[in-house]
């Protein structure tokens, strides 16, 4: 290999992995009658190309409210303050709302709550399927339908001819899903946004769906924001986790080192409060209650409900500390959190 071939490899390997997703320093605040909220406080993360990345924590951590605001989808009262969402170089807070109605289904796409709700109840399916392909991918009829099929067969729809013609109202939970990872891969978007995907879904079907966004990403090299309260479904799907606390990623890590060397407190609450298939044993909760985000916590977010807390806890906000390779937590008495846990092993 010449030197310039050396150089070219590099180059390339280097422009594989850089991020699709860079978000810098994101602050989504809320204007109540009450004050502001900062839902979002610098929060900072990247999405590699193909990688599925799992974001979890309480209800109120900020969640959904990160995916609304990768897609500006943030309604009144709620408003983008400051920081960089930067989608392949492209910075969306700069974006008009024309030019992101052309991103959003096209390079971004967003599976929302409540699948059957998300669906139009007057359209049927192969309507609402066709209406997309049409706006989006400029198809006539015949194309769109054909299209349609092809991609109700994609996620696992038996008969999807038949199904082109059923109403929202007459599918299962687990099939209106199905039917808007359809529309939300239509047009081959480079980044899937899947919010509580699973929720109210049986076991079977949860798993089902689970591996129809695998086998997504595998087949379209998509990459996947999933956002979940339920650590079990991120085990399954996810290379890696964030977990997130008061609009802030706490800590991340590869999902093997997720659930095997767990490094923040927060993290530790959530590992332990999982329901246990073993017994029937109270399950432990994390003391305490989520902070009010009109009236955030000095310092550390988590240092009220926090047992290792300090007043450095109180005082100085944590910064992002290296544990082993793309494996990071904000605390300051990790290696203390780290020697309890190894003596309670």
């Amino acid at each position: 290999m010449t030197t310039n071939d050396l150089q070219t490899h590099i180059q390339d390997a280097e422009q594989h992995r850089a991020p699709m997703l860079e978000v810098r320093e994101l602050e989504t605040q809320f204007f109540t009658r009450k004050g502001v909220a900062r839902v979002l406080d610098k929060l900072s993360f990247d999405i590699g190309k193909g990688e599925i990345v799992g974001l979890v924590g309480e209800s109120g951590s900020g969640k959904s409210v990160t995916g609304f605001s990768i897609v500006n989808l943030i309604k009144s009262p709620g408003k983008i303050v400051a920081g960089e969402i930067l989608f392949e170089g492209r910075d969306l807070t700069k974006s008009t709302e024309d030019q992101m109605r052309e991103i959003r289904g096209k390079s971004i796409a967003m599976i929302f709550q409540n699948p059957r709700g998300s669906l139009n109840p007057v359209l049927s399916v192969g309507d609402q399927l066709c209406q997309v392909l049409k706006y989006r991918q400029g198809m006539s009829k015949e194309q769109a339908k054909r299209r349609a099929i092809e991609l109700l067969t994609l996620v696992h729809i038996p008969e999807p001819e038949r199904r082109l013609k059923a109403y929202p109202h007459q599918l299962s939970g687990g099939m209106a899903q199905r039917v808007m990872i359809a529309m939300a891969i239509s047009c081959g978007p480079e980044l899937l946004i899947a919010d509580e995907p699973t929720t109210g879904l049986d076991v079977t079907i949860e798993y089902q769906i689970i591996q129809l966004l695998k086998e997504m990403r595998d087949l379209t090299g998509t990459s996947v924001i999933v956002i979940t309260h339920d650590l079990n479904m991120a085990a399954e799907v996810c290379d890696r986790i964030m977990v997130m606390y008061a609009g802030k990623v706490v800590e991340q890590a590869p999902v093997d080192q997720f659930f095997s060397r767990p490094s923040h407190p927060y993290t530790l609450g959530l590992l332990a409060s999982r329901p246990s298939l073993h017994g029937s044993a109270e399950i432990p909760t994390i003391p305490g209650n989520v902070p009010d985000l009109i009236h955030r916590p000095s310092g550390c977010s988590f240092h009220p409900r926090c047992r290792w807390a300090t007043a450095e806890c109180s005082a100085t906000e944590p910064e992002p500390q290296t544990i082993g390779p793309h494996h990071t937590a904000s605390c300051h008495h990790l290696e203390e959190v780290q020697r309890d846990i190894a003596a309670a092993r």
